[in-house]
Formats: structure tokens, C-alpha cells, sequence
């Protein structure tokens, strides 16, 4: 059998050699790293990317028959991480009772890789398998050489496999391995590996990609041992699926043409602006190419683009009442609301708007009221001075001329700079607008809208003792009515629609079930703290090197988490370009229903503090929380939060310590996604909003034998949060600057 096998498959090669090649496709395999069948290669899930992939066999296994789940994330551009559920003993039996009689084993993998030549032929990689807890049953260390030429790819390297395990498990992953792939076809790959002492050879089927949404991939494939072993069944089969989770841009971000701030004696310029310093002439221009310009303006059809103006107007001329009044209508058109609109002393038009429509992203909000200024100011000279706000506390500004902002919308290359942005770090939003003469006022005021959002509810246990996956799925229905400029009665009901037995009542997680009750309602009032005015009255630069502007507040009183009552505050604060940010929490409540919730304290004091760096080359931020929890354990959480456009994926680790119970230890992979529409009807008696962050988190316990059940243990307050209003913490100068080309996508809407 193994002599007809190896002749097949060398006579199936040659038929297919008269085919055109194409590129070898990556696929994760059942180890949680890119590669063939069982061993790795050095290429790398592709940044930004989500793979899933299932197995079924559990090669290196005692019984190899089984089910194995592999999701991967191209979590850096040299870097992939993935995460593995591999089970062969009954799904859902509870070994605390009852013998299993086989795994189930929750685990992490991850590799890193380069590219050692400028034709991207040979690549270098070192990675981990199963760096979970101590029950390591897949673990091993491993570095491999790649070589890839157009359809041929040729890797080998070395591994070295530990064996700690409960299981009479074993890495398949060991000693020296290699591997080569050949794909003919765009839609089939085949492929022979070696490792351990054992050989396999294997196919994957890849789908057309007129089959799936743009960018997708998915395959089918099988495996078949060429050789006599006990690491894995004679075949089995697998599939998998890859989706982009947004689109890496390529080479420089586009940023919006600005001209330089007017700086004060002996002052620099923020890290921003010296990149972009003006040429002779002392224009400001964009360091990248704009997108292709279009035959007509895309806001005034039929109409043919600006002419440029190589001379500059300081201000505009007196616009009339009507026109003002045009530019709040279509604001309002747009679905923005609390829109003022109003004349400056130096004749520019102040604009100040709240966003409650475009709840995915404030960069999409801010790109519509450009637009609309655009659309309504932009055949004038006008200067103008937009402020963009969220539960109206200032987010970010831009201030410039009308008709260079209408040419930098239309064309490709404007002739004169659009604007200047600007966020509460770096200038007083309220200093902006002072002085304004007000011809519209508050039209559309978002207290006479009621909002109505609806949010999936999902708690899940893991690859625990008691069963491969545990859940309770549910909805909550979210109705908040803004009161005062700041200022939300907030009301949210959840009710349970699914769950696995181990939720029900008597299960080992019914404590975490979902309660067809009311979850919290609550007062919340969030305002910017007016730190400029008490500090550096007058004084600009005092308040922005101070980032005395960046500073809010906010207070919540009521019912949270179902029975806690009492308050909770925090304070926020994004100083400069918002690359720092420091948050600090603190509350007090009673548990009106002690004792009927195992684990829940009778009161609870929860007092926060927490920090994170934005690394804005690779939109990383590092956050980092210390101090007591919900439920009275004190230690610290720190994580790498990845960004894929309105996507986020975070790796974190955490360690707490109740004090009679010990300390515990737990690693998770968070992942956050939008669900609902991008823009959200726009806003009149009531307003349905989608969700624009729904979270959920995978997480293990590390440092123990087994990955045992654990509650309790680091639970956020369940109260509002100020990272909400702050875009989901995407309020800095430099996340703004890196969205302008979806910033001007949004004006041309």
C-alpha cells in the first residue's frame, strides 16, 4: 500500500506538470503554526488576517481520533499567533466525575519570522507549540529555513519536543523535519513532509475567489501516513478558512495637507507637523500620493473641479444667515445632531456637531461634517473651525479654508492645504470657537432622541475539566435617553436564549449564566474638565504643552452587574498626540443580593489604574491595569491590543490574588468586532443603533496542572467606561492622522 501510494502520487504529479504553476498558498495546519500538514514552514499567517481551521485527527495524540481547532491571527507583520482546542474524550463529559478517557487541551502557539534576501526567496523562523499551562501534551520548540520559488516551497529545520504532559501525548514535531510543496494549480497544493521519523503526504483544494467576499480564502485538503506510526490515523481530512480582517495599507500613511501651527518664541513643533515642514514656496503638502481624482467633484455632480489659487484669502467674506443655515441642514441631513453654527470675529464659520450616528468610528462623523462643509462653504474663500464632539465633550477639530477643503476632497492634488487637525491634547477646542456669534443653535438636540440597541450576549468556558465547550448565548436590549449636555439615563435588560447544561441551574457556571433581569440603570455624566481655565487662563501654549485640554471626567450612579448599587468615577486623561493615555477608577457598591450569587462580595470597592502606549507605526497600543478588582483581588493585567481598521484582537495576561484562595494566573485572546451598520439612522423621536463593540475573550490558566474552572478572579467593574465615549479609545491626534484617506472616503459620501 505504501509503494502504491508513493507511485500514485508521483504519476498524478506528472500529469499535472503540463499545467501553469501558481504561487504556494500558507495554510495553518493542526499544530497552530503555518505550514504543511504537521510541520511547520517559515511564512506567516498574513498581517491582518483571521485563519480557522479544523482537523479531524489529534496527530501525536494517544488516540489520535479526535477533533482539533486551530484560529490564527497575523497579529504583526513578522509575528502570528494562534490558539488550539484539541479533544478526543466525550465533548461535554465532566472528568471530575466521571473518567474521560482521553484530552481536551486548551493552547497557545506562536511564531516569528524574516525574510533573508530582496526577492522574498528565503525565510527564517522560530516558533512554540502548546504554551498553555503545565499540561503541555503538544508542546515543542522549533526554527526552520524556507525556501520558496513561485509553486515549489522547500523548508526543514529542527525541533525539540518536551514531554511534561498528562496525556500519553506527544508533539508529532521532533528532531529534525522537513517538508516541500508543489501547487500547479491556483486551486490545489500537494505536499510530503517528514518528521519524527515518519512521513505523510497530503492535498489541499482551495476555492475560487469568485466564490467568497473579496479577500477571503478557504480550502479543503487530506492527509494520508506513509509510514507505520501510532502519531496519527492512515488519513484524515481538514478545512479551513481565512478572512481579512481589514486592509494593510501599503507604504506611507496619506495625511491631511495642514498648515503649520503659529508657534510661540522658543517653541517646537509637535512630531507631527516636522515631518511635513512647507517647501519654498510655503505650502504644506501631503509626504504621500492622494487616490486618482475624479472627472467631476464628487459633492457638486457636474461640476467641474476648483481652479487653483496660488494666492491665499486670510479670511472669507460675510456668508448670509441662509447659508449658514443650509450648511445645519445638511448636518443634519448627514444624521449629526446638537449642531451650532455661527460667525467668528475674524469672519471664519464655527461649526461645532455631536456624533451619535456613526458609532463604528468617529472618523466617519468627522469626515461627513467636512464633507458638508465642503458641499455648502466650498465655492467661497471661507475659513472655518469644525469641532466634532461625542456625548458633547470635544474629540477633535479641524480648522482651514473652505475651497482648498472642497479640492482636497475632489482631487488629487489640491493646491493649497485642507486643514489642520487638532485634539483636545494639543489645543483648546473651546478656545477655537470662543467668541463665536451663534446663528443656529442646538438644532437637532439629542435629548428629544431615544435610543434603542440591541447586542449579542455570549459567555463561553473552554477546553475546562468539565466539558470542550460551555456557553450561554443571549441579547440585551440597551435604551439610554440623553438628559443635559453630558448627561444619559442609561437602562439595559438581557434575557438568555441558549445555553449548555453545565449554565443551567446546578451546573458548575450557572453563576455566570445570563439573567432575564435588568443588568444595570444608571445615571452617567461625562464632561471635559475645565483644567485650561483654572490653570493657564489665556494661555495657549501653557495648555497645550501641559495638555491641560485632555483631562475628563465622568460619574455613574445606580444598579450594575444586576445587584450592585452605588457609584463609580473616572478620570481620563490623553496629553500631546494621545500616544500616552492614563486612566484612573475608583467606586463603591452594595450588594443587594449577597449570598445568592456564589463569589460575589457583599460590597464591592473597585479602585483602577491603568495605562497604555500607542505604537502607531503598527497601531499597537500596550495596556497595562493595576490595583483592586471588582470582587476585592488585587493584582495587574498587561496586553497588546492590535488594531485591523474597526477589528481588535488583544493578547493579555493577568494575576490576581484573593489573599485566603492564593494568587491565580490567567492568559486569554480577546477579540473585538462592530456588528450592525456602519452608519446608524439617523436620529429623530427614537434612533436604532447597532453595537459598536462587541467583545469576547478565550482565556486559560496558566501556572497550574490543569485548566481548571475559575471566577472572580480580575472582573472589570460592569459600569461605563470612558474609552467608550473616546472613539473606543481612537481619539488621538496620530489615530486621526493615520484615517485621513477614510476620513475624505467619509466626505465624499
Amino acid at each position: 500500500m505504501k509503494h502504491l501510494a508513493l507511485f500514485a502520487a508521483a504519476g498524478t504529479a506528472a500529469a499535472l506538470a503540463a499545467f501553469p504553476a501558481a504561487a504556494v498558498e500558507a495554510t495553518m495546519t493542526s499544530g497552530g503554526f503555518t505550514g504543511m500538514g504537521l510541520t511547520p514552514d517559515a511564512r506567516l499567517v498574513g498581517w491582518g488576517r483571521l485563519d480557522l481551521v479544523y482537523d479531524h485527527q489529534l496527530p501525536g495524540a494517544a488516540n489520535p481520533a479526535g477533533h482539533n481547532v486551530v484560529t490564527g491571527f497575523g497579529f504583526f507583520p513578522n509575528l502570528e499567533f494562534g490558539a488550539r482546542v484539541a479533544a478526543n474524550s466525550p465533548l461535554q463529559a465532566n472528568c471530575f466525575l466521571e473518567p474521560c478517557g482521553g484530552l481536551r487541551d486548551l493552547s497557545a502557539s506562536a511564531k516569528a519570522a524574516i525574510g533573508l534576501d530582496a526577492r522574498n526567496r528565503f525565510f527564517i523562523a522560530a516558533g512554540a507549540t502548546d504554551v498553555g499551562g503545565q499540561a503541555t501534551n503538544f508542546r515543542s520548540y522549533y526554527g526552520v529555513l524556507t525556501y520558496l520559488d513561485d509553486a515549489f516551497e522547500i523548508s526543514g529545520g529542527l525541533a525539540n519536543r518536551i514531554t511534561t504532559g498528562t496525556q500519553a501525548t506527544r508533539s508529532p514535531l521532533a528532531g529534525p523535519f522537513a517538508s516541500a510543496a508543489w501547487q500547479p494549480l491556483p486551486w490545489m497544493r500537494g505536499h510530503i513532509e517528514y518528521t519524527d521519523h515518519n512521513a505523510w503526504a497530503g492535498v489541499r483544494m482551495f476555492a475560487p475567489s469568485s466564490w467568497l467576499p473579496q479577500g477571503w480564502s478557504a480550502h479543503i485538503g487530506a492527509d494520508v501516513r506513509l509510514t507505520d506510526t501510532t502519531l496519527s490515523q492512515r488519513s484524515w481530512f481538514s478545512a479551513g478558512l481565512s478572512i481579512p480582517l481589514y486592509k494593510v495599507p501599503n507604504g506611507p500613511t496619506a495625511r491631511l495637507p495642514a498648515p503649520l501651527p503659529e508657534l510661540a518664541e522658543g517653541q517646537r513643533p509637535l512630531p507631527t507637523y516636522e515631518a511635513r515642514m512647507p517647501p519654498a514656496g510655503g505650502v504644506a503638502v501631503s509626504p504621500a500620493p492622494q487616490p486618482p481624482a475624479p472627472a467631476n467633484d464628487p459633492l457638486r455632480p457636474g461640476a467641474p473641479p476648483s481652479p487653483p489659487a496660488p494666492a491665499r484669502a486670510v479670511a472669507g467674506p460675510d456668508l448670509s444667515t441662509a447659508t449658514l443655515e443650509a450648511l445645519a441642514e445638511r448636518l443634519r441631513q448627514q444624521g449629526l445632531e446638537d449642531i451650532w453654527v455661527g460667525r467668528m470675529p475674524d469672519r471664519s464659520v464655527a461649526v461645532r456637531v455631536n456624533n451619535a450616528t456613526y458609532n463604528w468610528n468617529a472618523v466617519d462623523a468627522l469626515g461627513v461634517a467636512l464633507g458638508a462643509v465642503s458641499h455648502t462653504l466650498g465655492e467661497t474663500r471661507t475659513a472655518y473651525r469644525l469641532v466634532l464632539t461625542q456625548r458633547q465633550v470635544p474629540l477633535v477639530a479641524v480648522t482651514g479654508e473652505a475651497d482648498c477643503l472642497r479640492q482636497w476632497i475632489a482631487l488629487a492634488t489640491p493646491a493649497c492645504p485642507a486643514g489642520e487637525l487638532s485634539t483636545p491634547g494639543t489645543t483648546s477646542p473651546a478656545a477655537l470657537q470662543a467668541g463665536a456669534e451663534w446663528v443656529v443653535q442646538r438644532l437637532q438636540p439629542s435629548w428629544k432622541t431615544l435610543r434603542v440597541g440591541l447586542t449579542p450576549v455570549l459567555r463561553t468556558n473552554v477546553a475546562t475539566e468539565v466539558g470542550t465547550l460551555d456557553y450561554a448565548a443571549g441579547i440585551g436590549a440597551n435604551v439610554s435617553l440623553p438628559l443635559w449636555a453630558g448627561a444619559s439615563a442609561d437602562w439595559r435588560v438581557t434575557a438568555e436564549l441558549a445555553r449548555s447544561d453545565d449554565y443551567a441551574p446546578g451546573g458548575v457556571f450557572y453563576n455566570r449564566h445570563i439573567p432575564n433581569d435588568t443588568e444595570s440603570l444608571a445615571l452617567t455624566q461625562t464632561l471635559a474638565l475645565p483644567l485650561a481655565n483654572w490653570l493657564a487662563r489665556g494661555d495657549e501654549v501653557a495648555v497645550r504643552n501641559a495638555g491641560l485640554a485632555a483631562a475628563s471626567a465622568q460619574v455613574a450612579a445606580g444598579r450594575f452587574g444586576y445587584h450592585f448599587d452605588g457609584v463609580n468615577a473616572s478620570l481620563r486623561w490623553e496629553p500631546g498626540e494621545g500616544r500616552h493615555r492614563v486612566t484612573a477608577a475608583a467606586g463603591w457598591m452594595r450588594n443587594d443580593d449577597f449570598g445568592r450569587v456564589a463569589g460575589e462580595p457583599e460590597k464591592a470597592t473597585p479602585l483602577l489604574l491603568s495605562y497604555r502606549y500607542d505604537v502607531a507605526a503598527t497601531r499597537t497600543y500596550i495596556e497595562a491595569t493595576a490595583g483592586q478588582f471588582m470582587f476585592g483581588d488585587r493584582g495587574g493585567m498587561i496586553g497588546l491590543r492590535q488594531w485591523f481598521g474597526d477589528v481588535s484582537v488583544q493578547l493579555y495576561y493577568r494575576r490576581t490574588n484573593f489573599g485566603s484562595t492564593g494568587t491565580r494566573s490567567m492568559a486569554g485572546l480577546e477579540f473585538t468586532v462592530p456588528i450592525g451598520p456602519r452608519r446608524d439612522m439617523n436620529p429623530s423621536l427614537f434612533q436604532v443603533t447597532g453595537t459598536p463593540r462587541f467583545s469576547h475573550a478565550v482565556e486559560t490558566t496558566v501556572g497550574s496542572r490543569q485548566n481548571v474552572v475559575s471566577s472572580g478572579y480580575g472582573v472589570q467593574p460592569p459600569v461605563p467606561g470612558l474609552d467608550a465615549v473616546f472613539n473606543s479609545d481612537r481619539a488621538s491626534l496620530v489615530y486621526f492622522e493615520d484615517n485621513i484617506r477614510r476620513i475624505r472616503d467619509a466626505a465624499r459620501w
